[in-house]
């Protein structure tokens, strides 16, 4: 029998169910993992299954704070980044039908873009198309001042004249590509991508709950709202209001999730070179091989992907050698459905947590370490500190240690040498090099005042100087811009603003960079 559990106190439990046998020693501690969501805060709901049979349901915390509505596993919450799995799925099945092929480049159905690269590199991330976020953001209309939709994502791509990379020589992550392909699937088969995927991949799997968010005004019975701290601390409502479909916008529950995590072992759609074929980790130019595949990041012993938009976090996981799946779906921007659905996943296949290894460093030997370091590809800086004991990079980002000068957090290794610092994951090589703190003088700052403006965007970036740097796009307040090294300045979402200079020290350009958009330039033009 499938065990069920409600774990919110607002919610009374009917007579059928205190009949019901009493909980197992694995639902005893996965309610224990989700002890702290109750009746006063969002929550998550959880789904296991094994061996192809659901093993568990469970709902903690409520769905909706103002109306008292609670989680439970049949609550549908946005997918985030869950859903590119689907659309890679989409695009997979067109290639199978004989319609399009992977290695096409995605301008042989989008003619408006000018940038080459295939749709295969769209879908492990490869390509070097920009994330159209910052391309907002420094376009003048930031996501949450417009209802975007996919062809305005498509629009921007259009403008663009460089990538980040040339394409299939390095990793970064993006959705802009997984968005436009929506509109190539349609212009493909001449279908709503909404109608493609529900007759290919959703009716065929019986997701009967799950569906695409093309409009954020539709009325979804059942639907969690999304909820994060804002500034003061208190709750605040972050559902999405936007029409943006295909890298996430996907309407869905565990129960459904857990269905098409089933598909990779039974191959219902699609068949078995289908799953073989999404599961299998892209190999860059170099001969590198990563671990993202289409939609889906793969190790030796997991398959998964999370997803994070508005308030919702989710994950997505399985255990091909175990046969586990585990699904997560939050509403809270505070949770980690990563950890949590990891954490519920070893109830089941009794794998150990790794055990943290105890530091043998003097602190002498760490405070050498620590410093502002710029990573080469975007100019972005961040602060390597020491606290407890223990390296920080960033705000909180533990570096345990692993070897001689070197470190790991998650996956990634923090290897340093000299004033170098090179960190090895699983998709890509980042480099690092230490900097001194910049501390401009208003003269200085004065220098860099003017205005600057980029065809990539459309738009006229002001830069004012006073006794401080800020920047301003049209009639917009300023924002202010914090100096990290030398004529190099920080956003407060993150984005570093590079002044570049000629031969002979003149001003000539802007360079704005961010994890996921490495150099935008805009040009000095008084």
């Amino acid at each position: 029998m499938v065990e069920f559990r409600m774990r919110t106190t607002a919610l009374t439990l009917t007579l059928a169910l205190a009949l019901e046998a009493q909980p197992s020693s694995k639902q005893a501690q996965v309610d224990q993992l989700f002890a702290a969501l109750n009746t006063h805060t969002p929550g998550c709901a959880v789904g296991v299954a094994q061996n192809g049979t659901t093993a568990l349901t469970a709902g903690y915390g409520m769905a909706d704070l103002e109306r008292n509505v609670p989680i439970t596993p049949g609550t549908i919450f946005e997918s985030g980044s869950v859903a590119k799995q689907f659309t890679a799925a989409a695009l997979m099945l067109l290639a199978q039908q004989g319609k399009i092929s992977l290695d096409d480049p995605m301008s042989k159905y989008l003619p408006e873009l000018t940038v080459p690269f295939t749709i295969r590199q769209v879908l492990s991330h490869v390509s070097g198309i920009r994330e159209w976020r910052p391309l907002a953001t420094f376009g003048g209309t930031p996501e949450g001042t417009h209802v975007y939709t996919n062809q305005d994502l498509l629009r921007m791509a259009a403008q663009q004249r460089a990538l980040n990379f040339d394409p299939g020589t390095n990793y970064s992550y993006t959705n802009t590509g997984f968005n436009i392909s929506t509109i190539l699937i349609e212009r493909v088969t001449g279908k709503t991508f909404p109608q493609y995927t529900d007759e290919q991949i959703f009716k065929p799997l019986a997701m009967t709950h799950t569906r695409w968010r093309d409009d954020f005004r539709k009325i979804i019975p059942n639907r969690a709202l999304a909820y994060g701290r804002g500034p003061d601390g208190t709750l605040a409502q972050q559902t999405p209001i936007e029409n943006i479909i295909g890298a996430g916008g996907l309407l869905t529950t565990v129960g459904d999730l857990l269905k098409w995590n089933e598909n990779f072992t039974h191959a219902k759609v699609g068949g078995l070179d289908f799953v073989k074929a999404q599961q299998t980790p892209a190999t860059l130019s170099t001969g590198r091989k990563i671990t993202y595949a289409a939609g889906l990041s793969v190790t030796d012993d997991e398959v998964s992907h999370s997803g994070a938009t508005g308030g919702y976090r989710t994950w997505l996981g399985r255990y091909p050698k175990q046969a586990v799946s585990v699904a997560v779906l939050c509403n809270s921007a505070q949770a980690n459905p990563t950890a949590l659905g990891r954490e519920t996943a070893r109830l089941w296949t009794g794998v150990p947590a790794p055990a943290r290894p105890v530091s043998t460093y003097s602190p002498s030997n760490l405070r050498a370490l620590t410093g502002m370091y710029r990573r080469l590809r975007d100019n972005t800086a961040t602060d390597i500190n020491l606290k407890d004991g223990n390296l920080i990079f960033g705000e909180n980002t533990d570096l345990i240690p692993a070897a001689l000068n070197q470190f790991r957090a998650g996956e990634a290794v923090y290897a340093f040498e000299a004033n170098r610092l090179r960190v090895t994951n699983p998709n890509d090589d980042v480099l690092y090099e230490k900097v001194e703190p910049a501390q401009p003088t208003a003269q200085e700052l004065s220098t860099l005042a003017g205005n600057y403006s980029s065809t990539e965007t459309g738009s006229t970036i002001t830069v004012l100087a006073t006794d401080k740097l800020a920047y301003r796009l049209g009639v917009d307040a300023p924002v202010p811009l914090k100096p990290t090294f030398r004529d190099t300045f920080v956003t407060p979402t993150g984005a570093s603003f590079h002044f570049l200079k000629d031969s002979a020290g003149k001003l000539t350009a802007l360079s704005i960079g961010e994890d996921r958009v490495w150099d935008l330039r805009f040009t000095r033009v008084q």
